[in-house]
Parts: structure tokens; sequence; C-alpha cells
């Protein structure tokens, strides 16, 4: 049954956490404009331009500030509730019922459960769709051209594609640079280079790869091996070939590497085709897991921070609250130690983000017997 109270605790803790995460944003805001100002002003040719530039920028990076600081701002606020029901008493009256402590835990569960679904929809769908957006430069609405990050084709023996940039909006490698890998796919190393190549994605009529338009030179099919005539196939007008690839256009840019700008389906596609090798592979399996531990040590940390704030045998609320925010605090630096570990290979990625939720756990239990009854 969810009583009166329990309304008002749900209610209470979105509003907290509804306050915390504007003011929270609104003075990066603050702090990034007037360090940034500059940027917004020389691609702007009037005030109106100016403020519509500003108003754009921000409201896009709203989302990735939600997807940085809404898991930490959850826990700030559930502390901060259950530091504001102690300093007012509104827990005595219901402890005087007989009613367990711990049964204040369900709406701030509940709270937190909506707060970490909104994150999960936020990461998922919205980040996804606006990740051109999100690495556009200070007054402009599109990143138009991104570096190329050299990578190696796992799948096609290690063959090196390269190129001079990208343009995002229309998916294009610019001066694209393919070097085809021997004794596998050639008879001798031999780089493909044109003016621009397209991915084009796996149909059912053909596989995905890449399309080179407008090549510098002519490809000598002789050099090809038996293994290279299926992979690397010349079109009929002589100028553009079609290389069967698994390595898509997000991975040649910052967005292949900025793995919070994937969608955990892309996650797990690349997880399942590794063709840029077994480093990459390994953040992202990371990535993933990370992913699906984060709602359950937000949920975690809200049951230690409940009986480590209502602290039996002990009148100081501030002290409370300070033990509170140093084990959680603790526990956040393992997880970052953990993740850290995982990335660089001394722990397995699975391993790395399930310590956490087991430690976190542990400590759930340990501080279980400290709440007031």
């Amino acid at each position: 049954m969810f009583t009166t109270f329990d309304r008002y605790l749900l209610g209470r803790l979105l509003h907290t956490f509804a306050v915390f995460f504007l003011s929270a944003y609104g003075l990066y805001i603050v702090i990034d404009l007037f360090t940034n100002v500059e940027a917004f002003q020389n691609q702007s040719t009037s005030n109106i331009g100016l403020i519509w530039h500003i108003l754009e920028y921000y409201a896009y990076r709203a989302s990735e500030f939600f997807e940085l600081a809404g898991p930490v701002l959850i826990v700030i606020s559930v502390i901060v509730v259950l530091g504001l029901l102690q300093k007012h008493s509104e827990t005595y009256p219901i402890l005087a019922a007989g009613i367990p402590a711990f049964r204040l835990i369900r709406p701030l569960l509940i709270a937190t459960a909506i707060l970490n679904g909104c994150l999960i929809v936020n990461q998922e769908f919205i980040i996804p769709r606006i990740a051109v957006e999100l690495q556009a430069p200070r007054g402009s609405n599109k990143a138009q051209v991104q570096r190329v990050e050299p990578v190696y084709d796992y799948w096609n023996y290690l063959m090196h594609i390269d190129g001079d940039q990208v343009l995002l909006q229309n998916q294009t490698l610019v001066g694209a640079s393919f070097t085809l890998p021997k004794p596998e796919i050639a008879s001798q190393i031999c780089v493909l280079k044109a003016e621009k190549a397209t991915f084009i994605t796996e149909t059912d009529q053909h596989r995905s790869g890449w399309l080179l338009q407008n090549m510098v030179g002519v490809l000598d099919t002789d050099l090809l091996t038996a293994e290279g005539r299926k992979r690397i196939i010349p079109c009929s007008n002589g100028k553009d070939v079609f290389i069967v690839s698994e390595v898509n256009f997000d991975q040649l840019y910052n967005r292949g590497r900025n793995l919070k700008l994937l969608s955990s389906m892309q996650l797990f596609q690349r997880i399942q085709n590794p063709s840029t090798g077994p480093l990459p592979v390994r953040g992202q399996s990371l990535a993933l897991h990370a992913r699906i531990t984060r709602p359950l040590l937000c949920l975690l940390n809200i049951a230690i921070a409940l009986p480590l704030v209502m602290r039996k045998e002990t009148h100081s609320l501030i002290a409370n609250m300070v033990v509170c925010a140093g084990v959680l605090s603790l526990l956040y630096v393992i997880a970052q130690g953990c993740f850290a570990l995982g990335s660089i290979g001394q722990m397995s990625p699975d391993l790395a983000a399930w310590l956490p939720v087991i430690l976190s756990g542990i400590v759930s239990t340990w501080t279980s017997d400290f709440v007031q009854t």
C-alpha cells in the first residue's frame, strides 16, 4: 500500500533532485559560458543569433550533463532528504508507531528507479540521436568535420584504414586510404586511395563495406589473392571499388572511441563483431557491464545511506551525514579504481564492473543494524 507519506517522500526526493540538477547545470553553464563566450561570438552575426546558438548548445549539453552527474546527484538527494527528515523530526512519529525505519526506503527506491529509468532512456535513445550535435564546436549546430582516427580491420587481416577527414553530415571519408595486407588479401602490400569513401550497411543483397569513389590510380586485380577477390570488388565504371568490411563509419572518428555516445545495442553489436581488435572490445565490454550495474549501485547506495544517516545511539546529524558521505565516497573511489583496472586489462571487464556491486551489497548488509528502531 502506497501511503500519503510515501507519496510525500517520493515527491520530495524528485523535487530535491530537480533543484540539485538545475543548480549544478546552471553553475556549469555560467563557468563554461564565461570561459568560452568568444567562441559563440565568432560564429554569430547578431545578438539574436548569439542567444540562439548559446541556448541550442547548452540544450544539447543538458543530456550529456544528466548522464554524467545524474547518478551522483541521485545519491546526494537521498542523503539530503533523509537528513531533512531527521532534522525536522518527521521520522519519530513513524518509529513511535512501531513502523521500522527501513519502511521509509520503499518510496526512496521507487523514486530512484524512476530517475534511473530516465537515465537509461537518455543513454539509450537521446544521446545516440544527438551524438553529432554533442560533438559540435561552440557556436555551431553541427560537427561538420572530424579528424580521422586510423584503425586496423581485424576481419580483413589487419587492413589499415585511414583518411584525411570525415564529413559527419553525409558520413563520408575524404581522402580515403586502405592498405591491403600481404599475403592474405594481396600478393604484395598495396594502398588503395580514393577521393572519398562511403560506408554501405549490410542488406540481403550485399555485405557491409566501403565504396571507394574516384580511385587514385587503377586497381591491379592480378595482385589480389583468391580471398582478396572475394573482399575487394571493382565496380564496372573502372573508377570505384567496393571493399567488404565490418568497420563502420563512426569507428573512424571520436564517436567510435567515446562510448557514452553509443547505445547499449551498438556496444553489443561491436562486441559480437570485434572488427577493430581485442583492445576496443575490452573497453566496450566494460562500458556495457557498467551500464547494467549502475542502477544496482545506486539502489545499494541508498540502502547504505538510510542506516548511516539515521544511526541509533547518536544524536549528531552532521556526524551521521559526514560518515555516510565518507563511506559512499570510499565505495565510489573503489568502483572507479576497478573500472580503471578493467580498462587497462589488469582485471576482467565483468569483474571490474560487478566487484563494486558485491562490495556495496556487503556494506549494505553490515550497516543495516545501525538504523534507529
